[in-house]
């Protein structure tokens, strides 16, 4: 009275149990993964936004101290940070608000922002040293 196909069906559903499972892990790793990138990123953004405002806040106090014998190069180079400063900011909040279903754009996008920045900004304090 057994019947011959209850030994395929339970092998079926073993295979297919197994299978879910396996699905599922995946899933978990590439989340894990997408955190652990997205706060990496994050932090590494956050450390250079604010070394940028250290910079600026120097750079302003100096430029207030110069008055208006402060040089133009001096004035256009604060300006610059402003705005580089501002477009990390923005990129950022892409970071922030990214999800795993846009991640691999974001951080490609983000991680050319904040390289460009990051070497515009060690560039651009080694020539304030020359500035000041």
């Amino acid at each position: 009275m057994f019947n011959t196909k209850y030994p395929a069906i339970i092998t079926a559903f073993i295979f297919l149990l197994g299978s879910a499972f396996l699905v599922q892990c995946e899933q978990e790793d590439r989340s894990n993964t997408f955190e652990e990138e997205r706060e990496e990123l994050v932090s590494n953004m956050e450390s250079l936004h604010s070394e940028m405002g250290e910079q600026l806040d120097e750079l302003s106090t100096r430029i207030e101290a110069a008055g208006e014998e402060a040089g133009e190069g001096l004035v256009n180079a604060y300006e610059e940070l402003k705005d580089d400063r501002s477009e990390l900011e923005r990129a950022l909040d892409d970071v922030r608000n990214a999800t795993e279903d846009n991640w691999a754009y974001v951080k490609s996008e983000t991680e050319n922002v904040f390289d460009s920045i990051s070497s515009k900004f060690d560039e651009w304090s080694d020539d304030l040293e020359d500035m000041i």
